[in-house]
């Protein structure tokens, strides 16, 4: 390769690195605010069986989406538990009573409680 030939490579490299595309937004038909805070709009399937989030990780590679669905086999007093197909260690648990709790390799990441979308 030639001097021009590798100038033109490693800037067509680093453009392309720097670039961000937009993020996917989703038609939200609920709202989780977290403890922290943040509030999260999510899309709420028609029966309930899945969970489906905006994904605005930096992660190389991550997937534009993030879908929680739920396990059938697995409730507990009024909650449901979901998971997430391509990182099953990521589990969503939602208590008729509204709260929230995210769990990763079963530790707690965040609680929230589910809140009215705002339109």
């Amino acid at each position: 390769m030639t001097k021009c030939e590798i100038m033109a490579l490693a800037s067509v490299l680093f453009i392309a690195g720097c670039s961000v595309g937009e993020p996917v937004h989703i038609t939200a038909n609920g709202m989780v605010k977290w403890s922290d805070g943040q509030i999260e709009g999510m899309h709420i399937s028609q029966t309930g069986s899945s969970l489906t989030f905006a994904n605005y990780s930096n992660d190389v590679g991550a997937p534009p989406l993030v879908i929680f669905a739920r396990i059938d086999s697995a409730r507990n007093d009024d909650c449901e538990y979901f998971y997430v197909e391509t990182a099953v260690k990521e589990r969503l648990k939602v208590c008729e009573t509204g709260e929230v709790t995210l769990f990763n390799r079963g530790k707690v990441v965040k609680v929230g409680h589910m809140v009215k979308p705002k339109y």
